[in-house]
């Protein structure tokens, strides 16, 4: 196994650019190998914090999830630009969008469970189901589903985990599968992970970064941060204490283009983090389970 595993090829790559230190490419496992290898899968996923699956969703399905992101998007765009005042036009940001760390041509939109969707939850189960249930039990519930959309000109957030180490805020932690459905470079602000950092000893450090450096190439340097340069498709299985963030989309003469990531979060029953704002539709809010997915339930 060992040797099959050194020939796999990376999807996460290093760079000068992104202020990464790690000595190699973060390897990628086939949505095959993830169900020949679980248990070696989930020793991955317990170490590193997070987990690459390649082509866990086809090209076709990509397409159809992000042309309906982008025909969701404009429409609640119109929305808000129609709205009567500013009490109804909260309304419907917060009924639409998510609270995203860096707005400015940043947007976290929140998913109603189409057809589109649910068949790419669908596939996302078909393809680590057996690893997923291991973090949260097929019961683990939905506990967020929203795409983000960055577009040129979006700044780098800050690095931050979505939950927290140690204290009273505390809990298992989320499992969060972040899909980019689209060919993602380098320019176009790709996720930045920093594998390994998901322990208080790690929080505890970026908490001694001022917070205006926290989005510092140097920050990204001393955390081992890798840019999830990659194909349409591709997923990452995060847990939720790892240290991330969104990179910098540059210009479109830069290269800089929309990217549009699917995220869904699986929260084990009765692990709710204090405090987090989940980003879920309300109707769709404490209704669904990973067996959903798996073909356990009806759904819905």
């Amino acid at each position: 196994m060992s040797s099959g595993r050194s020939t796999r090829p990376a999807i996460f790559q290093t760079s000068a650019a992104a202020g990464a230190t790690l000595k190699r490419p973060v390897e990628a496992f086939s949505t095959d190998e993830v169900e020949a290898l679980v248990d070696e899968c989930a020793h991955h996923l317990e170490v590193h914090g997070c987990l690459i699956l390649r082509k866990v969703l086809s090209a076709d399905c990509c397409e159809r999830v992000a042309a309906f992101v982008d025909a969701a998007l404009k429409e609640a765009e119109r929305q808000i630009a129609a709205a009567a005042d500013e009490e109804t036009r909260a309304e419907i940001e917060q009924s639409h969008f998510g609270n995203v760390r860096c707005r400015f041509h940043r947007r976290e939109l929140k998913l109603p469970l189409g057809k589109d969707i649910q068949e790419a939850l669908e596939c996302l189960a078909a393809s680590a189901g057996e690893l997923m249930s291991q973090r949260v039990s097929t019961e683990g519930r939905l506990f967020e589903l929203s795409c983000l959309v960055s577009d040129p000109g979006a700044d780098r957030q800050p690095l931050h985990p979505d939950t927290l180490c140690g204290g009273a805020a505390e809990c298992a932690p989320l499992l969060t599968i972040l899909v980019a459905l689209q060919d993602t470079t380098e320019e176009m602000g790709p996720t930045v992970l920093c594998p390994g950092t998901h322990n208080s000893a790690c929080h505890e450090a970026l908490e001694q970064v001022p917070a205006a450096d926290r989005a510092s190439i140097a920050t990204l340097e001393r955390f081992g941060a890798v840019h999830a340069v990659c194909e349409a498709g591709t997923a990452v299985l995060m847990d939720s204490r790892l240290l991330h963030c969104g990179g910098a989309n540059l210009q479109p003469e830069a290269g800089g283009s929309r990217r549009k990531l699917l995220y869904a979060t699986w929260q084990l029953p009765g692990n709710t983090p204090p405090g987090i704002t989940n980003s879920i539709r309300g109707e769709l809010q404490g209704r669904f389970r990973l067996s959903h997915f798996l073909g356990d339930r009806p759904a819905g």
